[in-house]
């Protein structure tokens, strides 16, 4: 071949060569735009042991091959509640891949602490199981106080009055109010069956500030504490007088 012919030739193959990688990884670019999953990412951080609400999170496109492994992926609205109600395990940034390892399902194993409102603290009080099983996390309860009192005549006499008023329930027994599946929920329900065998109250954890977890703690040391259930809408606080023997009776 003459050399004036070699050389044209060369350089074609060459451009050839060139051209069919520049379009094989146009190709390869395409397919990857193509191939995209929906995950779950926090729209603000996530703190550690802090309960995943619904609005914390949207689901948003990512290529497949940038798709991190165990990541929460979305298709339907439905795939919400295998994140919602969950406590992260680890602080998530926001924007940052919701994985299954940074997530633990709402427990006692969780902590109620993850439960607890900022400047709030969880009080723990005793109440009979019967009590217990009609009220249910997230419920408002009123907390009671019956004692014996002086009265001006000077006799002793029993009254009760309203210690605290529209009283989040953070949580009743091991239920955190986690939306347990039917099979969890039947195993948790066995096993307070079980213990109920041995015990005749349960636990309620209470959200209480500071100042009237103080009060709660002084009326238990003096007195007998009940506590009442309230309607959900019904949020506000009443003037309640003493209730005594002699006002009842008159």
């Amino acid at each position: 071949m003459r050399k004036g012919i070699f050389l044209p030739f060369v350089i074609a193959v060459a451009a050839a060569i060139v051209y069919a990688m520049i379009v094989s990884s146009a190709e390869k670019k395409l397919n990857a735009s193509k191939n995209i999953k929906q995950v779950f990412v926090p729209i603000r951080d996530i703190k550690e042991r802090e309960v995943i609400k619904r609005d914390f999170i949207k689901p948003v496109p990512v290529p497949a091959a940038y798709l991190q492994k165990d990541a929460f992926t979305y298709t339907t609205d439905a795939d919400f509640k295998a994140i919602e109600n969950a406590v992260a395990r680890i602080q998530i940034p926001k924007g940052n891949q919701i994985s299954k390892y940074s997530v633990t399902s709402l427990s006692p194993e969780a902590g109620l602490s993850s439960k607890i409102p900022v400047q709030m603290r969880g009080y723990m009080i005793s109440v009979p199981m019967a009590t217990a099983s009609m009220i249910k996390p997230d419920d408002n309860v009123d907390v009671l106080l019956t004692f014996e009192a002086v009265m001006k005549s000077g006799s002793r006499q029993k009254v009760a009055l309203t210690l605290l008023q529209n009283v989040k329930v953070l949580g009743v027994g091991s239920d955190l109010g986690q939306g347990l599946d039917l099979k969890s929920a039947n195993a948790m329900k066995s096993k307070e069956e079980d213990a109920a065998a041995y015990s005749d109250s349960s636990t309620l954890a209470l959200s209480l500030s500071p100042r009237d977890a103080q009060y709660l703690a002084l009326a238990q040391a003096e007195g007998e504490i009940s506590v009442i259930l309230r309607s959900h809408g019904d949020v506000n606080n009443y003037l309640m007088e003493i209730a005594t023997f002699e006002k009842l009776f008159n």
